[in-house]
């Protein structure tokens, strides 16, 4: 028995000795990166490697990468080891991923908008002359053309799409859009993403921070995604995320990353090496494959029962993860996805 409590002291010793080894390994690694120029320290970052000993236990290494060089096998070991558990360790690395910025005094921007007394109208057919047939389009052309030098052949029907909408989509929140076929979902977000046809006659307002539609580019801050996407045949799922993060870019995330660096090398703040290494690889340009995409291609494991139900979805989207906020239509959601749902 006494055996047993010693081999057990000295198990938990040699682990406190171990740990304080790798940490002091981090100090050392992380002091020769404070020493390179600004734009080398923005793309070079630490990656854990693991290397089985003789007496077979596993020696944890701590090795400089440049982020923008990662091969095919580091990004899968680095996705793999940080999401063994998919839903549990992604929440557990967003909270990591907000903290550091928190910790560095950033605040983020955020997105708040709003909608008032919003009406939607639209001139329609009735009856037969509303098919899609031949004759029916023949006649719309003729008549559009008629229309344009103030002579109108027939009458049309007014119909109420949206009637006196009002609400609010708070930041850093999902919102649940519910309701039966045909009741103006669509057209909801729609309006919200600044996108409806001209030819609908809207009244009301929708406001982002207080500032109208046509104060900015709504397209730069919004986006709805349709339920019918256009893709490439001939490519794969990753080699399609792998494009649209491309054409996409990194947007903000450098210069988060840029006031990041400065002001953690001010108060001498080591960041966590894993976290750090995720947002330079994000955040700087010049990659091919990202690893946003093996991110996505992982998590979105959790969300691939939802995915399935979505019939359109609006994205408010500002700059990192935690100012996001999401608008989601669902056909038949479970009860699983109300609980999440605002």
């Amino acid at each position: 028995m006494e055996v047993e409590r010693r081999n057990s002291t000295e198990k938990v010793n040699q682990s406190g000795r171990e740990d304080e080894e790798d940490d002091h390994e981090v100090a050392l690694t992380w002091a020769s990166l404070q020493k390179l120029s600004t734009s080398n320290r923005l793309r070079t970052s630490i990656m854990k490697s693991y290397v089985s000993q003789d007496d077979n236990t596993i020696k944890v290494l701590h090795k400089e990468v440049d982020v923008r060089k990662l091969n095919v096998d580091e990004r899968i070991q680095f996705i793999d080891r940080l999401f063994k558990v998919a839903e549990e360790d992604n929440k557990r690395f967003l909270i990591k991923f907000r903290d550091r910025i928190d910790g560095a005094g950033i605040r983020l921007p955020t997105v708040e908008v709003r909608f008032k007394d919003l009406k939607v109208e639209a001139d329609v057919y009735v009856g037969t002359r509303a098919l899609p047939t031949i004759p029916n389009v023949a006649r719309n052309i003729a008549e559009s053309i008629l229309d344009t030098i103030g002579i109108r052949m027939t009458e049309k029907m007014k119909l109420n799409i949206l009637n006196n909408i009002s609400g609010i989509l708070k930041p850093s929140r999902m919102a649940l859009l519910l309701g039966p076929p045909s009741s103006g979902k669509t057209t909801l977000l729609l309006a919200l993403a600044g996108r409806l046809n001209q030819t609908l006659k809207v009244n009301g307002e929708v406001t982002y921070n207080g500032h109208n539609l046509n104060e900015f580019v709504p397209e730069k801050t919004s986006a709805y995604i349709s339920q019918y996407d256009v893709h490439v045949g001939a490519m794969t799922v990753k080699e399609t995320l792998d494009f649209a993060a491309r054409c996409q870019g990194v947007g903000p995330r450098y210069e988060l990353l840029c006031e990041l660096a400065r002001r953690e090398k001010d108060a001498g703040v080591y960041p966590d090496p894993e976290v750090d290494l995720f947002m330079k690889a994000i955040g700087v340009e010049g990659v091919e494959n990202s690893l946003i995409v093996d991110y996505t291609l992982r998590v979105s494991l959790l969300f691939s029962s939802v995915l399935t139900l979505y019939e359109s979805r609006i994205k408010m989207k500002f700059s990192y993860f935690n100012t996001e906020h999401h608008l989601v239509n669902i056909r038949s959601p479970n009860r699983d996805i109300y609980d999440d749902m605002d």
